[in-house]
């Protein structure tokens, strides 16, 4: 009964927020979103203590995303932006050719309310596409529908929901697999900041994760091909699984990481070929380098230096401090993905997950949604603080409230604050206490 009635409350929290609240309601949506992670947390405890089924848990977490499929994107405007470059494919038209403003302008594409609409609020009509060939091809589906931003969600959001699906069995086969219990997919299953991002707001995390779950599944089989294949789909979507690109050099012997190198060269050639053949890789790259050095949001380590540079220059430094930071990033992710040779599938997972906090640190951006592709990873391993910090970055999106953008840093110091002293916890407490059947590593936050 208990269960059912946190069901109901995480139901209540989820179609209050998705249909009911907009973006600039920041304290009414941090409320719900609280009492939904307080559902998902009892949730969690439950699926352990009472062994619920997989039958039951992929019953319900759909039942929580289903809700949400009529629902208007409240948290996110990215989607205009897919649904203009879907069009643009339709009408073929290659849009990293064109920048959406000049389009408009110049008549290339129809002057009526749906391009009109979707031009104006998408929030980067002044930048080229920085979404890679595949990510377009899953716009361009979703737009099969017809000119009707409505009709056009609901196409993109059935695909999501069918990608969550998979998610889900992928988690649960490879937590067969390696004989870890199976109550850990409801950390993934019930997680309402992937609920919201990926169902709600039609974030492409929740494919990326597809596809390394493809590729930790296919390793722990010891197919080399596959699990490249796997990962070479992540990186089709989005460019952001490459930072794991190292942890490939201690995973394999020297036979299988040469097959492994040929197999996703291979893939990536052909997923990215329409954009390096197509003549706009300097648009891509353009937009790209422009992304890493003009926006910040939600940034920890970047923050904090900028405000030391601020006591000695007054200009804002991120056109220096981004590129600086990624250079850092991409030392240490080279360095951790090189240590421990001869790896097991947990210990895969474990390197992956430490790699996106390190890059995710150093970032100069950090949206609530890149969260979601560790947070899936970090399933298989003793490591919660992906989990506690996705009950921390909903806080980000005070920076929406009311009607002008504002981040405010004292919020964010208090989000980093909470996951950095989690963190010590994690490092520090860390026990070494093999459960019966030897799986699982325990840790002050097991408890969470």
């Amino acid at each position: 009964m208990k269960t059912y009635f946190a069901l109901l409350l995480y139901s209540l929290s989820i179609v209050g927020m998705g249909y009911f609240l907009p973006r600039e309601a920041f304290i009414p949506q941090l409320s719900l979103f609280s009492l939904g992670f307080c559902a998902y947390l009892f949730l969690v405890q439950a699926s352990k203590k009472r062994n619920y089924s997989f039958v039951f848990i992929l019953i319900s977490a759909s039942v929580l995303r289903f809700l949400l499929i009529g629902a208007w994107p409240v948290l996110s405007d990215d989607f205009y932006r897919y649904f203009f470059d879907g069009q643009l494919i339709g009408y073929g038209i290659n849009p990293y050719a064109y920048l959406p403003s000049g389009l408009l302008e110049s008549g290339a594409i129809p002057a009526n309310n749906y391009w009109e609409t979707l031009v104006t609020k998408m929030n980067s009509p002044s930048y080229f596409s920085v979404y890679p060939p595949l990510h377009q091809l899953v716009f361009w589906i979703s737009t099969w529908v017809g000119e009707d931003i409505y009709l056009n969600i609901l196409s993109l959001r059935s695909i999501v929901f069918l990608f969550e699906l998979v998610n889900l069995w992928l988690i649960k086969n490879i937590l067969s697999n390696l004989k870890l219990p199976g109550y850990r997919l409801a950390w993934y299953a019930f997680n309402p900041l992937v609920i919201m991002e990926v169902t709600g707001n039609l974030h492409f995390e929740g494919m990326v994760l597809t596809g390394l779950l493809i590729a930790l599944y296919y390793y722990s089989q010891n197919h080399e091909k596959l699990t490249a294949l796997g990962w070479s789909l992540a990186v089709g979507l989005k460019l952001s699984p490459m930072l794991i690109a190292p942890v490939w050099l201690s995973a394999w012997n020297k036979t299988s990481f040469f097959k492994f190198v040929f197999i996703s060269s291979i893939s990536l050639l052909i997923l990215f070929a329409p954009l390096i053949f197509g003549g706009q890789l300097t648009n891509f790259y353009t937009s790209f380098r422009l992304y890493q050095s003009s926006f910040e949001f939600n940034a920890s380590i970047y923050y904090l230096l900028r405000w030391i540079s601020g006591l000695f220059i007054d200009y804002n430094p991120i056109g220096t401090l981004g590129p600086s930071l990624n250079f850092i990033a991409a030392a240490l992710l080279l360095g951790i993905g090189i240590m421990r040779k001869s790896m097991n599938t947990t210990d895969l997972a474990s390197k992956m997950v430490w790699m996106y906090l390190v890059f995710l640190l150093l970032q100069t951006t950090v949206h609530p949604w890149y969260l979601i592709p560790a947070l899936g990873l970090s399933i298989f391993t003793a490591n919660k603080l992906f989990i506690a910090w996705s009950g921390l970055v909903f806080l980000s999106y005070h920076a929406y409230m009311g009607q002008d953008y504002n981040e405010h840093i004292w919020v964010v110091f208090t989000e980093y604050t909470l996951l950095f002293t989690m963190a010590v916890l994690l490092i520090r407490y860390r026990q070494s206490a093999t459960l019966e059947d030897g799986s699982e590593t325990r840790t002050v936050l097991d408890k969470l």
